[in-house]
């Protein structure tokens, strides 16, 4: 699986913004029927802290604090749901850019600004869940001595410390 490219999330959060902001120029100019609650920069902060919270246990593992096996395809889960909260945040701090790039103009009246700081809220909870995400991702990878996913590129399995689990990678296939 290949890592989340700087320049590829950054293009889908250009792309949607640009999207957003063209369709919604052409629909609905003044962005009155976008549905916007105040819950959305709440829930993306919640899915933020939630990619963080499911990373932590791999980054501990990957630190040296082996004091349980880490199950081999909870990791990979980790590494796709990490990349999926890096994706979808790029795409929604993009839409939602779009939405305050359109809302910019009418900032003197009253109803629009408050979209306009809700939108704002939305956007900076999207790159949070972006930037969790990519450090989740981070936190994935194996450091250069356990490419094989053993520590330190022992065959067979252990840490060193005498006991058959310290360290063990638990193989879902097996």
């Amino acid at each position: 699986m290949s890592p989340l490219r700087t320049r590829v999330l950054l293009a889908v959060a250009v792309i949607t913004g640009v999207l957003t902001w063209v369709v919604l120029d052409v629909v609905d100019p003044t962005a009155v029927s976008v549905p916007l609650p105040w819950t959305v920069p709440v829930l993306l902060v919640a899915l933020a802290c939630s990619v963080l919270s499911v990373g932590r246990p791999v980054r501990r593992w990957n630190q040296g604090h082996r004091d349980r096996p880490l199950d081999a395809l909870r990791a990979a889960r980790t590494v796709v749901v990490a990349q999926a909260a890096g994706v979808t945040g790029a795409a929604l701090a993009g839409a939602y850019g779009g939405l305050v790039a359109l809302l910019v103009p009418m900032v003197q009246i009253e109803v629009r600004l408050d979209r306009l700081l809700l939108g704002l809220a939305a956007m900076a909870a999207s790159l949070l869940l972006l930037v969790a995400g990519v450090v989740v991702e981070r936190w994935c990878r194996l450091p250069p001595e356990d490419r094989d996913g053993l520590p330190g590129g022992q065959a067979g399995g252990r840490s060193g410390t005498g006991s058959s689990r310290d360290g063990d990678v638990r193989r879902s296939a097996e």
